[in-house]
Order: structure tokens, then sequence, then C-alpha cells
């Protein structure tokens, strides 16, 4: 989905100039404790540099993520730095433990967050960043927060206006990105949305450009309610603009981005003023660039295989629940979940997606040299922890490894190096 290497040539999105980025120092103060509504749990409060964290987890748990997240918001605040915030106050974050927790705090607010895996909320009686860490992976849920982190990032700084396939483009743009300490890596994106956008491309079935981008908010909420089919190419074909006009062309397109983004900032009507800054009649003509562009994209092999070394974690979570022997090799996985036909199930943004032990893709990855290899299982950390998992050959490398929260349930993660 990128060129041939992952690329730092991150869109200024407001205006050119150099930055010195700033160590980030992070200090978790415990404040008190405080009881929200019936339906969930006693929380503290803990704060970062950027956020006011109400949790139900540890101060150690809930540490890293404070540090991210911190991170997460000065890259953006660099790469909207023309965008001013509204308020200084820290950006309120919500994370529990369970998703029934979580469940629970957004229906106390009003929300129905059913089939979400985290969620940007705002309304007259509060606003907030909400999501939750049991059952999936860190790295998954960081990617959660750094989607719906953009969301409440341009809902403080952009305002209300931003047209939807914008804001959702932009913010799986940021989901895809990699946190190597202080810096972000972007440019990279998951093999599953270029396949969706390069099938609709040769069936036929793409969304019109100008269509997409004049979607109302009330139009791209009927899709995503009636037709969960279509929903997901709007999703993928509205990040795959968003990625041609800040890589397309060599950078070509950034500075007209830049200008764009600014004037829907303000209520502009979307089209209007895609016209005004890319020129009247051009819609067609970028529309085919466009599409040339994303017809050739290749699939980033550092997120791909990161999203398969997941599945491939979430199976030895499988075992390791089931007191069964951990494999030794990647053969020996795949030939146990291949005789049990495993399954595994993920719903985004309300849209489901399984993949199934039968893929062979599944259990290997693309270096970068060119040659697929075989994922290769390394020695537990600790004798109560599944092997680990490594993608030799890959920069930054990535490694899924384990650890046991304070309930003794396993959580994986990928670290890169």
């Amino acid at each position: 989905m990128m060129p041939a290497k992952p690329t730092r040539n991150t869109p200024d999105l407001s205006r050119r100039g150099s930055h010195r980025f700033a160590a980030v120092a992070v200090c978790l103060c415990l404040l008190s404790i405080n009881t929200l509504q019936a339906k969930t749990p006693e929380l503290k409060k803990f704060r970062s540099k950027s956020y006011l964290i109400h949790t139900n987890l540890t101060r150690d748990e809930v540490r890293d993520f404070g540090r991210h997240m911190d991170t997460v918001f000065d890259q953006y605040e660099e790469r909207f730095r023309d965008f001013h915030a509204r308020s200084q106050n820290q950006m309120p974050l919500y994370l529990f433990r369970t998703e029934a927790q979580y469940l629970g705090f957004m229906a106390d607010q009003d929300f129905k967050a059913h089939n979400t895996g985290g969620m940007f909320f705002f309304s007259p009686k509060s606003q907030g960043l909400a999501t939750w860490t049991q059952g999936r992976s860190r790295s998954q849920t960081f990617q959660v927060l750094q989607h719906e982190g953009f969301h409440q990032f341009a809902f403080n700084h952009m305002g209300t206006e931003l047209p939807t396939w914008i804001n959702e483009g932009l913010a799986q743009y940021f989901e895809d990105a990699i946190i190597v300490g202080e810096q972000m890596t972007t440019g990279l994106a998951s093999t599953r949305r270029l396949e969706q956008v390069q099938h609709a491309l040769n069936a036929g079935t793409a969304f019109d450009f100008e269509t997409l981008v004049g979607l109302t908010p009330e139009a791209w909420a009927d899709t995503l309610h009636n037709d969960p089919d279509r929903a997901a190419l709007m999703y993928a074909q509205s990040w795959s603009i968003v990625f041609f006009l800040i890589h397309g062309d060599h950078d070509k397109y950034q500075p007209a981005f830049a200008r764009y983004l600014k004037k829907v900032s303000t209520g502009r009507d979307s089209q209007s003023a895609f016209a005004e800054i890319f020129g009247a009649g051009a819609l067609r003509p970028l529309s085919k660039r466009w599409a040339g562009f994303a017809s050739k994209q290749q699939p980033d092999p550092i997120n791909t295989a990161a999203s398969r070394m997941e599945f491939l974690g979430e199976a030895l979570r499988f075992m390791d629940q089931r007191d069964e022997p951990a494999p030794k090799t990647i053969k020996e996985l795949r030939d146990s979940l291949q005789s049990r036909n495993f399954v595994l199930t993920r719903s985004t943004h309300g849209i489901t997606t399984e993949s199934s032990a039968d893929d062979p893709d599944l259990y290997r990855y693309l270096r970068r040299n060119g040659t697929m290899a075989l994922f290769k299982l390394l020695e537990p950390a600790r004798n109560d922890l599944p092997p680990r998992i490594t993608a030799t050959g890959l920069h930054p490398e990535p490694t899924l490894v384990w650890s046991r929260d304070t309930n003794g349930d396993l959580v994986q993660d990928i670290e890169y190096r």
C-alpha cells in the first residue's frame, strides 16, 4: 500500500518548516478516586502530559498508555500546527479493563457502543475518548486509541465541520502508524484496505470520487447502518484517497490538501472547497490519477506482518487457555489450527471480518528483499507464557511478546526494534 519502504516524509498539512522534537516527560500522578454512574466501575484519575485518564487499570498498566498517547498527541500537534486548540485542558481518556465496562459507561453517556472497538464521543453531557484493554493485544488498543484519538484531536483543533470522509480517512491513516520511541512512522497501511479498494476498482463498484467527497454525515451514517459491505468500502476508499493526497505523485498534492483541510474545517462545503483548491473541474482527472495510484499500490510488509502475527497470537492464546502444549514451530502451529478449522472474527466500526487458519498467507510475510519467509517461533520469556513470534529481516522488526495482567490473563503486544 505504499512505496517499497516505510516513509517518514509525513504530511505537514499546515505549513512547511523545521521543528525539533522535545523529549516527552510523562508524569502520571494519582489524583483521586471517582465513581461515575451505576454501570461504571470505580475509576481512578491519572494525569499524563496531554491526557486526564479515567481508569480501573493499575498505575503500572496505565503508564504505557499515557506515554504512548502523549507521543501521539505531540505528533498530531506537529503535523497540524496551524490548527489551534479551542481548549488547553488535558484530553479526557476513559480506559477500561473489560468491554462490558466500556459498554456500560457508554450507555451511561447515552451512546450505543456495541460492535465498536472504542469511540470518541461528545454531547452536551460529556466528551472523551473511551476503549478497553482486556482480550486483545496492546498494539490493537494502541491502534484504536490512535484512530479515535485523531477524532478527538480534530474535534478540539479543527472543530465539528470536517467532512466525514476526510475525518475517517485521516483517522485510519494515523491508526496504521507505528510509534518507536518518540517518533511516528507513517505511510503504512493494512493489506485489507488495499484489497478492498483494488477489488472495487476492478469490479467497477468503487464509489464515485465526487460522490464520496460530497457525502453528508447523514448519508455516511445511513450507509454504515444499512449496508455493511458498502460501508467497509466507504472507509477503505476514504483512507485510500487521503493516502493518495498525502503521498501520491511524489507528495505533489500535500500543499493543496493542507489548504483544503483548512477551508473545510471552517464549515466550507467539501465539493466547492475541493474545486477552489484543486481547480475547477479537477475532480474527474484527479479521480483517474487516484485510481491509477491505488491500483498499483503494493501491500505494506510491516503492518501486514504485524496483523498476521496477531492472528497467530490469538491462536496461541486459544491453545494456552485449553492447557494444550505450545507448538515448537510455525508449521506445527499451522497444522494444529487447520485441523480444527480455527477462525478468528473481529468487528471494527460495526464491520465484521474473519481470518481463517486455511489461509496460507497468515503464516508468512514478505521480506524487504522481496522474498517470502515463515514467521519464527521463539522460546517463551517465562515458563507460563506462550512462544514469542518474530519476523526477521523487516525494519523496524516486529516481535510479538507476552505478559500477564493482574488477573493472570495473557496480554500480547508487538514490539519494534
